[in-house]
């Protein structure tokens, strides 16, 4: 009995991962429109290849795609999907490009990739300036709180005069470290602005805002 379950577990899971990985369902596939199919995968900037995984889902139901319909309608979503604009938003998400543009089309839109790859850095280093600041603050934040201890010593009847002499000299080391912090974060902050420029500037060649 165990064994039996376990046979059934298994092609469950089997099955659940075949409809998991499939691209297209029985109805799909029985009134496949190839190049609305086609036509849809480049406009997604999905290769064509992707055909095989097609064959594969309707393989089961004795269906067999017109891969010449299909590439037709591949091309022409190519057209819509090779474009400036797609390059710069890919380039702009860290993508890879999959070279799948024709070559009329590739250039244009492999220069808007490059410039969304810069953007893409340009980005990563916004983020990490970002967390720099986030990083002086909080240690702003517990110099402060060091000060305020070696304060409440200082005041105490029970401290001593050359540990209050001490303490009064580690407290101004600490709001040197403290200011040196502020140069910091402004500095930090002149670069983020800078950087937040250059993205606004490349942003604007390919969106209206």
């Amino acid at each position: 009995m165990r064994h039996r379950m376990f046979v059934w577990g298994l092609a469950a899971i089997s099955l659940l991962l075949f409809q998991g990985c499939a691209t297209l369902s029985e109805d799909e596939c029985l009134t496949a429109d190839w190049r609305t199919i086609g036509f849809e995968d480049g406009a997604r900037g999905i290769s064509s290849r992707n055909i095989s995984k097609h064959r594969e889902a309707c393989a089961e139901y004795g269906i067999t795609p017109d891969f010449a319909i299909y590439r037709a309608g591949h091309r022409e979503g190519l057209r819509e999907y090779c474009v400036p604009t797609q390059g710069f938003a890919l380039g702009r998400s860290g993508k890879r490009y999959n070279n799948i543009c024709p070559p009329n089309l590739e250039p244009g839109f492999l220069a808007a990739y490059g410039d969304g790859q810069a953007v893409y850095n340009l980005q990563q280093d916004l983020n990490r300036l970002q967390g720099d600041i986030r990083r002086a603050r909080g240690e702003q934040e517990a110099l402060q709180r060091d000060i305020e201890s070696n304060e409440a010593m200082i005041v105490s009847d029970t401290t001593s005069r050359h540990l209050r002499r001490e303490l009064m000299v580690q407290n101004r080391k600490l709001e040197e470290l403290i200011a040196e912090k502020y140069v910091f974060i402004a500095e930090t902050e002149e670069e983020i602005d800078w950087i937040a420029q250059r993205i606004e500037k490349k942003n604007r060649v390919y969106y209206q805002y």
